[in-house]
């Protein structure tokens, strides 16, 4: 499938941003959107504060390298320029995450937009050219709030813990309170001891978790890997995460699992455990 055969699609992006804009979530839930691969919206407080996190919204990897293998299976739900948001959370520096098109986009549409990103890799934002005001370089466990919202970084293990010469992770997760609401995004990661430690002491209402997994084909490739859809259940399960949604499945048909295993898994092994399957565009709203 090619980017001509999805593009057409791409004016549903209209509606979408009409139903953000007029979707106020009392006290006590959050609205959160699917933008398909890692990337979710959330919106709730007093003030309707609207986060994003790992908005891919672009065809910059098949343009930026025509002959790669990964080609987006679903179209954008929104362009760059709608997205009108508070705060951007970049969990790490891969392109279908830290997507430099997206951000660009959205800075230059949005001068009031922050963006948070690892330390380790806000210089590819200063490439770009957002401005140093706007940015804001996170690490492991220093607490970032405002406009009743609270956002605490924390490390993943993109199959291991890396960090730069002056220890600052290349990858993490985000703990975001809103509204009441605690809402675990972990970003592409492995299960590690540590991972489950910090979500465990968090108490998510809500786990984001990528279900894509590896294996050596694609390693040998230089894909990077994450949890399973069996170790994402164990693992929200093991947090006691009431609410389970999985991530990184949907848009890259040489890198993705099929869903229907995570279900089926829970169905058999924690019929009580609640969860919700997105797709692209879709709004689920949440109460605690």
């Amino acid at each position: 499938m090619g980017r001509e055969r999805l593009r057409p699609i791409y004016n549903a992006g209209e509606s979408l941003l009409k139903e953000i804009q007029r979707t106020h979530v009392p006290d006590d839930g959050v609205a959160i959107w699917s933008l398909g691969q890692a990337g979710a919206l959330i919106k709730g407080g007093s003030s309707d504060e609207v986060i994003c996190i790992d908005p891919y919204l672009s065809y910059s990897i098949e343009l930026e390298n025509p002959d790669t293998e990964f080609k987006r299976e679903i179209p954008p739900p929104l362009t760059p320029q709608e997205l009108d948001v508070n705060i951007v959370l970049l969990t790490h520096f891969h392109n279908d995450h830290m997507d430099l098109t997206t951000i660009k986009g959205v800075s230059v549409s949005h001068p009031e937009t922050k963006f948070v990103a690892p330390a380790s890799h806000v210089n590819l934002l200063h490439d770009i050219e957002v401005d140093a005001s706007r940015i804001i370089a996170a690490k492991q466990g220093q607490v970032i709030s405002g406009r009743g919202v609270t956002i605490t970084p924390v490390a993943g293990a993109h199959t291991a813990y890396e960090t730069d010469q002056d220890g600052n992770q290349y990858y993490l997760g985000y703990f975001i309170e809103i509204n009441g609401v605690r809402i675990f995004h972990t970003g592409d990661t492995v299960v590690t001891p540590e991972l489950i430690e910090h979500a465990k002491q968090f108490q998510p209402h809500v786990t984001l978790l990528p279900i894509n997994g590896g294996d050596y084909a694609r390693t040998s490739r230089g894909i990077v890997g994450n949890m399973n859809f069996r170790e994402a259940a164990d693992f929200g399960v093991e947090i006691g995460s009431d609410l389970l949604i999985p991530i990184h499945f949907d848009m890259f048909s040489n890198n993705r699992d099929n869903p229907a295993y995570f279900v089926d898994y829970l169905f058999h092994t924690y019929p009580a455990q609640k969860f919700h399957m997105m797709s692209a565009g879709e709004r689920f709203i949440y109460f605690k």
